[in-house]
């Protein structure tokens, strides 16, 4: 696996961070709360871009 990008969230979602990671299957995303992974997110049928804006959403609180 290999990590591609960092997120971190701001102000009320400043607990939050989230990588994209890329494997053999595809790309996916950690997600965070307090520094304790909460989620992976498998998105292995879409590209890049599609993780770093899911890894986005999540850090600005647009889903839980």
């Amino acid at each position: 696996m290999i990590k591609l990008h960092d997120y971190w969230g701001s102000d009320e979602y400043s607990n939050r961070r989230a990588e994209v990671m890329k494997n053999v299957h595809g790309f996916y995303v950690i997600m965070y709360v307090d520094d304790k992974p909460v989620e992976t997110r498998e998105l292995y049928q879409h590209n890049e871009r599609y993780a770093e804006d899911c890894a986005e959403n999540y850090v600005m609180g647009i889903f839980p």
